[in-house]
């Protein structure tokens, strides 16, 4: 009886179809990778017992290494990459330095500026540098500016903060450990370094801005042009030209009436009074103050480098050309019609946020001022300046600082696969200033 009963089951079980019959190992895919966007799911019956490369979405295995249609639609879920040595190294060296700095010291010293790298090295055991061309920037000798470390169960950061201040300076951290700097920002408050000409020397440079804040006094309801320059020049002990040919390109000669009143006035103030009726403007060319006419000096541009330190807009450089183009001259822009044009600098490796404008020595004046008046009335730190720097698949920037995956683990916090929005690109960013 028992044999007969399982020969019942065994044919029944045999009736019920080959296909459910099949091993695991011949039976169709699990899962389904991500299909493409609007598109059904396909029906598809096995036609045999083996499947083909049909029963698969797509028509490719998730196994496989084609790509499929569309460019990897089909696959399965792509694993993350794991770090490399150089990566793993990194990290655990951006989480020591952060370690290190955070760290309650006692110091209380007063050091030669030159002597600090060697103490803070001998301290925290971190190797400390001087950036030279900074320290020119701020107008700083190492070798006679002092620093007093004064600090009791305060982290080195603090510490560094309160002894470089004074200075203008600040201590930035980098792959190759702490750098003394200086701090833009306060310069540019200060108002140091927050320009550059192009092609103009520092020599001229000095002498130009000298000239320009000179008070001089003029006072005449009508004064002839040439008569009025050399009043100037008698106040300035300097020379002033007038550009005759293009004055009379637009039917003006030298004895034309001006009036003028200025008592005990800026030099830039005046000729901007004097010269704006007669659609005349000045500007400074081979060392020597020339009044020309506005078209002409549209045809001679000059080139100069503005600085977004504290005024605000570090942010979005577009924000700050918009801001210049529609405050300062507008129809004298490129975007207008005009010949006075501006771009972004590049914002990779150390370079400082800023624009290059190309235009009039009269509108750059203008622009001077309005970025001036910005700085008068900003405080706190700047922020950082929206880009997308380049970036590796790991989210390591490709410049000599610390990448944002390194400095986001070794706070404590970010992700492994990197954000261009929040990866810092210029040294303010980078680390941090301390």
């Amino acid at each position: 009886m028992k044999i007969a009963c399982t020969i019942l089951v065994a044919i029944a079980t045999c009736g019920s179809g080959a296909s459910n019959a099949q091993s695991p190992e011949f039976q169709g895919p699990r899962f389904e990778g991500p299909r493409r966007p609007n598109t059904p799911p396909t029906q598809t019956a096995p036609s045999s017992a083996h499947p083909t490369p049909n029963h698969y979405p797509n028509g490719y295995s998730p196994h496989s290494s084609a790509s499929g249609p569309g460019g990897g639609y089909g696959r399965g879920p792509i694993p993350q990459r794991t770090r490399s040595p150089h990566e793993e190294q990194a990290l655990e060296w951006a989480m020591f330095l952060q370690h290190r700095f955070h760290q309650p010291v006692e110091l209380d010293t007063e050091r030669k500026l030159s002597e600090l790298p060697r103490l803070i090295q001998e301290e925290v055991s971190v190797p400390c540098t001087l950036d030279q061309a900074a320290m020119r920037i701020a107008g700083v000798d190492p070798a006679a500016a002092v620093v007093e470390l004064r600090a009791s169960e305060l982290p080195l950061r603090v510490a560094l903060k309160r002894a470089l201040a004074p200075l203008k300076l600040a201590a930035k951290l980098t792959s190759d450990g702490l750098v003394i700097t200086a701090d833009f920002t306060e310069l540019a408050r200060a108002g140091i370094a927050t320009d550059r000409w192009v092609g103009i020397s520092a020599d001229t440079t000095k002498k130009m801005e000298s000239d320009l804040n000179k008070t001089v006094s003029i006072e005449s309801d009508s004064i002839p042009l040439n008569e009025a320059i050399a009043t100037l020049q008698e106040q300035l002990h300097y020379r002033i030209e007038l550009d005759i040919f293009s004055l009379e390109g637009e039917g003006l000669s030298a004895d034309i009436p001006m009036r003028i009143h200025g008592k005990e006035t800026k030099l830039r103030s005046v000729m901007n009074r004097m010269l704006r009726d007669q659609n005349l403007t000045f500007l400074f060319e081979d060392n020597v103050w020339v009044i020309t006419t506005v078209t002409a000096a549209e045809d001679r541009p000059l080139n100069r480098v503005y600085y977004l330190e504290a005024t605000g807009l570090t942010e979005s450089i577009s924000q700050a050309m918009q801001l210049v183009q529609t405050s300062v001259d507008p129809e004298s822009w490129e975007v207008l019609g005009g010949v006075g044009t501006m771009a972004p600098l590049p914002s990779g490796g150390s370079n400082r946020t800023g624009i290059l404008v190309s235009t009039s020595f009269a509108t750059h004046l203008k622009i001077e001022a309005l970025f001036d008046a910005l700085r008068a009335g900003t405080v706190g730190e700047d922020v950082p300046t929206k880009s997308e720097p380049y970036q590796d698949s790991f989210g390591a920037i490709d410049s000599g600082y610390f990448c944002g995956t390194c400095l986001q683990a070794a706070e404590g916090g970010g992700n492994s696969s990197g954000s261009s929005q929040n990866a810092p690109n210029t040294p303010q960013q980078t680390g941090g200033m301390f």
